[in-house]
């Protein structure tokens, strides 16, 4: 970049504002791109930077005019997505860092102005609802391990009250059998790709009713962000950035009026870092409340 104040960023988050505001999104595949490159194109407007840690916050999260009133007429629903560039360790690609889960939630609630969520679903990258896979061949231990590790800051997360509800993306009944055995706090909530599976298997119904577990369809696509969509979009909109960034996690949140029931606000968090940096960077409990 060039002013010399962004000589130690490594980290970019880019907050997309409210879609639901901006007209020229044609389509829902679209949409994350779109607005991606609204936000980026007026990085010099407004941004935030934290030189201690060298994380750049465009625009800046701290515009009054996104903070909700009265927390309790509204539900929020958040969906993390877990990215095939999401790990930093060459030795081990597969590795999912549990850290993305209070990065995410801090910079939603410093942009909302709120201290907790309904709705935490996950999106463990690779997942496809098979649920003819009765071995769930394409989940390796390491894969599985890791899994895990991220639902244990999850369950910590919940257990300190900031989110209400917690649920996965594309679990079969293989994968929440296995995930059961080994978790304390089960997921409530699954939800799966309407393209995966138009009709339900029976089997699927019967057991996420036996375990209270929602069932819920979504468009959203395997991989929300691909790197190189990222790096084009970097480019197209002459981003000032001379070091490559890798895409690590999306969070897409909305805002539903309870009263009304309709979406006041839906938007997109997107997590950035160069290819050298430790991306697994947590936010002290206090600065989260």
């Amino acid at each position: 970049m060039s002013s010399p104040e962004f000589s130690n960023v490594n980290t970019v988050i880019v907050y997309t504002g409210n879609v639901m505001k901006q007209a020229n999104i044609n389509t829902f595949k679209d949409e994350l791109a779109s607005c991606l490159e609204n936000s980026l194109k007026n990085v010099n407007s407004s941004y935030n930077i934290d030189q201690t840690r060298g994380i750049l916050e465009v625009p800046s999260p701290y515009d009054l005019s996104y903070k909700l009133k009265d927390r309790d007429d509204f539900e929020i629903t958040v969906k993390l997505f877990y990215l095939p560039s999401s790990s930093n360790s060459d030795d081990n690609p597969s590795t999912l860092p549990p850290s993305y889960i209070s990065q995410s939630l801090h910079h939603l609630f410093c942009l909302l102005g709120i201290t907790y969520v309904d709705s935490f679903i996950v999106y463990f990258n690779g997942l496809l609802f098979d649920d003819q896979d009765q071995d769930d061949s394409n989940l390796v231990m390491d894969d599985f391990e890791s899994l895990v590790e991220v639902w244990k800051e999850l369950e910590s997360q919940y257990r300190n009250d900031r989110i209400k509800k917690l649920g996965v993306s594309e679990f079969t009944k293989n994968r929440f059998e296995r995930f059961l055995d080994v978790v304390e706090i089960p997921p409530k909530i699954d939800q799966i790709n309407f393209k995966s599976c138009c009709d339900l298997p029976n089997r699927m119904i019967n057991y996420a009713k036996e375990h209270d577990i929602e069932l819920l369809t979504h468009k959203d696509p395997a991989n929300i962000l691909p790197s190189a969509t990222f790096q084009k979009i970097l480019k197209d909109t002459k981003f000032p950035f001379t070091s490559k960034l890798l895409p690590r996690w999306v969070l897409k949140y909305s805002v539903l009026v309870k009263c009304r029931e309709v979406v006041a606000n839906k938007g997109y968090i997107v997590m950035s870092s160069t290819p050298t940096s430790d991306s697994n960077f947590t936010y002290p409990i206090e600065s989260i409340e």
